[in-house]
């Protein structure tokens, strides 16, 4: 257990130095953008391009791991950030908005392979522990909310030459060296060795694992949270900069708020699902989401920024953990890598497309329609999970091992 525990450990690490970078990134490309652009339906495209690489690698970087091991990928992840931070920062000095745009894309890329330490939790706890594993992974995101802006502002504030916002993005290469040293550090179970004439299992047909409750139900959960937040999440510096007049450290200061109410419910998340059941959890994750909605519409104060942000981060972490651990009951040992990569296919393709509407959106249906937007993507989430508990109760009664 000892050796677990330190896996687990290393993994949340190693998603704190991920989410530190992915809030940088987040946080400062549409100001960025903004200003090489002067547009504000631009702005978040770069962000959006991340999400969209994040979809786009999320299948390869789940058959890669397969065929090669989780660990060689995982380096390859911190390589492109290290990339990333290298041509963000070129961007800045030659004022080139297209090269912005490929830095995100390249994070992007480090993004989705990263969001499989979530799953290599699991691969080194027990079946016991998985929700408790999955969710201590998820918790090293409190680290980053803590402390990315402080670093970035650090980052920006020691940088050779005052080039606004290049620092922040020396600061993501920085990262990405730290992120090596950690993988290097974790000790995975050794692969397994297949015989020689071993005949590997076919993937199965994408019809039916589309058709799944399990899957249906776990991923549009997780997806549903996703989408919200970043619709609401990559709008919300430009709205309380541009739109409402606060100062940049304003907006930083709501981010990382935000980002801290993402994972630090992740200390009992696990627990709760355990107890509780994956249902149950999410239901209370589109509560919180559905009264942040209310709170964002009631008034354009740093309160209502604060407190709107903060409960979408809870509703994001109690629905995108319980649909983290409802998915294993979607797949078996062999088709894991096949459903594991389509899922998050899933919910990063859907918030990909949020992202890249959120600017657009913002500038011209407004802040209130947007969150008008998030609550029907709630009520049509509501129908999906009352089926699945349907199909659920009219099936096998013995689930001792879970409760789902």
């Amino acid at each position: 257990m000892d050796n677990v525990k330190r896996n687990i450990f290393l993994l949340s690490m190693a998603q704190f130095i991920t989410l530190a970078s992915v809030i940088t990134v987040i946080t400062y490309s549409s100001l960025v953008a903004k200003m090489m652009t002067g547009n504000t339906a631009l702005a978040t495209i770069p962000s959006a391009t991340a999400f969209i690489a994040t979809a786009a690698f999320a299948f390869p970087a789940s058959i890669l791991m397969k065929k090669f091991g989780r660990k060689r990928v995982f380096y390859f992840g911190a390589l492109c950030a290290g990339l990333a931070g290298i041509l963000a920062v070129t961007s800045i000095y030659q004022n080139n908005y297209i090269l912005l745009c490929l830095a995100t894309f390249c994070h992007g890329t480090y993004q989705s392979i990263a969001n499989y330490y979530r799953f290599t939790a699991m691969e080194v706890s027990p079946k016991t522990y998985h929700k408790q594993a999955v969710s201590y992974v998820i918790l090293g995101g409190v680290l980053a909310g803590l402390l990315a802006p402080t670093l970035a502002r650090f980052a920006e504030g020691i940088y050779f030459e005052p080039v606004q916002y290049a620092g922040t993005y020396c600061l993501v290469i920085a990262l990405s060296l730290v992120a090596h040293f950690l993988i290097f550090m974790i000790k995975l179970p050794p692969r397994k060795v297949m015989p020689d004439d071993h005949v590997p299992v076919a993937n199965p047909k994408l019809l039916d694992v589309l058709r799944r409750p399990a899957f249906i139900c776990a991923s549009l959960s997780a997806a549903c949270a996703y989408l919200s937040m970043s619709f609401i999440m990559t709008a919300t510096p430009l709205e309380v900069v541009e739109v409402c007049g606060y100062q940049i450290s304003d907006a930083a200061g709501v981010i990382q708020w935000h980002s801290m109410s993402m994972f630090a419910p992740a200390i009992f998340t696990g627990t709760l699902i355990a107890r509780f059941g994956s249902i149950k959890i999410i239901l209370t994750g589109m509560i919180l989401m559905l009264i942040s909605t209310l709170i964002a519409k009631s008034g354009i104060e740093l309160f209502n920024f604060y407190v709107a942000l903060v409960a979408i981060g809870v509703g994001w972490n109690f629905m995108f953990t319980a649909g983290t651990t409802l998915l294993e009951h979607a797949y078996n040992e062999d088709e894991k890598a096949y459903v594991q990569g389509l899922n998050d296919f899933v919910v990063f393709g859907l918030a990909a497309i949020a992202t890249l509407a959120s600017g657009y959106m913002l500038e011209n249906v407004g802040w209130n329609m947007m969150n008008n937007i998030v609550i029907l993507i709630l009520v049509m989430l509501i129908v999906v999970i009352l089926w699945f508990v349907k199909v659920r109760d009219s099936g096998p009664k013995d689930r001792s091992d879970v409760i789902v």
